[in-house]
């Protein structure tokens, strides 16, 4: 299994929980992996066909993603293809038939609408397992549900005695049980790894979506673009897509778009691009997602809350998949929150839409955080972490102001407890902001003592103290439908007899950046922050003369790639051209031993037969590239 593993895959061991996973499906025991990304799920479908000699079926959701899996695979030497609509090789349902490939990609509606007869013959030749990956979208508690998931278990009846496996980065424990039912697994092993993505980053901002704030953050991501690697910019909407993508194209920035609002063809193009790295930063909605292999990304922004903690996670987990430290910033308007009725849209079921109402009210406690964000998203998904800190987000990395907030806190929960839990936050928030609005007139709200007492701050000012209530236990929210109700906890009940008008006990809660903008009177333009400052980026921990050994190596790369038509990435790893630069490897022997050099890379270049004496030179994979010092120019030269 080993040597397997490093002459396709050129690794000298297993990460956590993939050697698990293979030895249970070459037992033939149904499994479920949930796995983050950049975990290395793929191998636990990949590594089988290749010790077995028989086909993998592995469902994947879109078309692209199966296309950049399979170019990545052939490039290791595996026989791998897929079969769907963009196929125009007709001999691939003949020599899938048969057995020929060891990987074999369909998406859902193609596997439940191809014949008994395919299945039938291909048993007969040889099926190992059958995966499926992102099964998330199996679940109708998933944030990505697709009804042709749903289909899948059918061919169990066909299947027989063929391990089924789902695959997913994002699923909590309801989802996984889901997945587990929808398939109709046997007593499968479940594996559940971390979810904790220790080199990724992650910060959260308010802003406006001014042509202001846009300029700041095309000049932002302008700064460190064409050295830091490639950047994916999430939109909620189509026009803010066109707008950010029309402000970095101007600022001189290479840059691609994706929406749904394009041909299939226009998509297509940007994907391949933006796979080969011809572009530096890619403008989408959340269309672009899952069809994305591409381990070097190493900033992903979102620009404007995302429905979901799992979307967050999911969407945010495309960067750094290649373990080197990345960055993901959220930025985020009270406006994402009021969404309630458009992505509850079309759902008939009330469980459904609590399950949306939930995914939205947890996000939103995420982008209201002041503490560890980096925990709550690993409680999120049920992992506990001891550490209060991770030392790797903006809340750890940079403090907090600090204040007593004892009486503001004291009016907006005794004015929640007099609104009698009825009603949303704007409500009380008006209230005590002294609003004569209809509703107010006509509850009789204007009549309560608190009426107009806090009418010195901001609605967002009072809403940003609310979520800080929230999140220490004080208040609660609940939901009907559609509709949210914030009402005084227990704990808040408790804090409030222990108060009186003019007296209450000191509440020393943390400023959130919105309460700091009101109180200073600043607006939100000018808060981008540094996209890159707490992270650091690939070429961390080099010399700066390996530093620019490591970026000869990756023009170099991208060459290759060019010349043979493939992504950079397929051709080697950041991750593995970071340690060849480390290891100036002076023989092929060292080279082979490197993590990430496998056999079909190396076999390219055994036609080069220069002898390697001296340790001031490194080889590249592929067609092993020599670069030499010069001790006397102090200077690299590419033989």
């Amino acid at each position: 299994m080993l040597s397997t593993l490093k002459q396709y895959f050129g690794y000298a061991s297993f990460r956590p929980s993939q050697k698990e996973v293979i030895d249970q499906i070459l037992d033939k025991r149904d499994c479920l992996a949930v796995m983050a990304t950049g975990s290395g799920k793929s191998l636990c479908y990949q590594v089988p066909p290749l010790l077995l000699e028989k086909t993998a079926i592995v469902i994947s959701p879109l078309i692209s993603l199966m296309q950049d899996q399979v170019m990545s695979l052939k490039q290791r030497g595996i026989r791998a293809e897929f079969l769907g609509s963009a196929q125009t090789d007709g001999s691939v349902h003949t020599k899938a038939q048969s057995g020929h490939f060891h990987l074999l990609f369909m998406t859902p509606e193609k596997a439940c609408s191809t014949p008994l007869s395919f299945w039938l013959t291909l048993l007969e030749a040889g099926i190992c397992l059958f995966a499926v990956d992102e099964a998330h979208c199996i679940s109708e508690w998933g944030h990505d549900f697709r009804v042709e998931y749903k289909q899948l278990h059918k061919l169990r009846d066909v299947l027989l005695d063929v391990p089924f496996v789902g695959l997913t980065a994002t699923a909590t424990e309801n989802v996984r049980i889901d997945i587990i039912n929808s398939l109709k697994m046997n007593n499968p092993y479940v594996a559940v790894g971390s979810f904790d993505r220790k080199n990724l980053f992650y910060g959260v901002k308010h802003f406006n979506r001014s042509l202001q704030f846009v300029d700041e953050l095309v000049q932002e991501i302008s700064k460190y673009a064409r050295k830091a690697g490639s950047t994916i910019i999430y939109c909620t909407t189509i026009k803010d897509v066109e707008q950010i993508h029309k402000s970095l194209q101007e600022a001189g920035i290479k840059t691609g778009i994706y929406h749904g609002q394009m041909s299939s063809k226009a998509r297509e193009e940007s994907h391949r691009s933006f796979i080969k790295d011809e572009l530096l930063v890619m403008v989408a909605t959340i269309a672009f997602g899952m069809g994305i292999d591409k381990p070097n990304i190493r900033q992903v922004i979102h620009y404007g809350c995302p429905k979901s903690i799992e979307s967050y996670y999911q969407e945010s987990g495309r960067c750094g998949r290649d373990g080197i430290p990345s960055v993901c910033w959220l930025y985020y308007t009270r406006a994402d929150f009021a969404k309630a009725d458009f992505y509850c849209g079309g759902l008939r079921a009330e469980n459904q839409r609590r399950a949306v109402m939930e995914s939205l009210l947890a996000a939103q406690h995420y982008c209201s955080l002041t503490t560890c964000r980096r925990k709550f998203l690993l409680s999120y998904f049920g992992e506990k972490s001891s550490a209060e800190k991770c030392g790797n987000c903006d809340n750890c990395m940079v403090s907090k102001r600090e204040r007593d907030m004892s009486k503001e806190s004291f009016l907006l929960m005794s004015c929640i407890q007099s609104c009698q839990g009825n009603w949303g936050l704007n409500m009380p928030v008006d209230v005590l902001r002294g609003s004569r609005a209809k509703k107010i007139l006509n509850a009789h709200f204007d009549k309560l003592p608190f009426h107009g007492l806090g009418k010195d701050y901001s609605s967002n000012w009072w809403k940003s103290l609310a979520y800080q209530l929230i999140s220490h236990g004080y208040l609660m929210e609940t939901f009907r439908d559609t509709y949210k109700f914030v009402r005084v906890s227990p704990k808040g009940e408790k804090y409030i007899r222990s108060a009186r008008p003019d007296h209450q006990p000191a509440l020393i809660l943390p400023l959130t950046d919105e309460m700091v903008e009101d109180e200073e009177q600043q607006c939100t333009t000018g808060e981008v922050g540094e996209l890159n400052s707490m992270a650091t980026l690939e070429c961390e921990q080099l010399s700066e003369a390996e530093a620019q050994i490591f970026h000869m190596l990756l023009d170099e790369r991208t060459k290759l790639a060019k010349s043979i038509g493939t992504a950079p990435y397929a051709v080697c790893g950041d991750q593995t051209i970071k340690k060849i630069a480390l290891a100036r490897p002076s023989t092929k022997a060292r080279l082979a031993n490197i993590d990430g050099v496998n056999q079909e890379m190396f076999s390219l270049g055994m036609e080069f037969e220069r002898k390697f004496l001296f340790p001031n030179f490194v080889v590249c994979t592929s067609n092993l590239i020599a670069i030499h010092f010069n001790m006397k120019t102090k200077n690299f030269q590419l033989l």
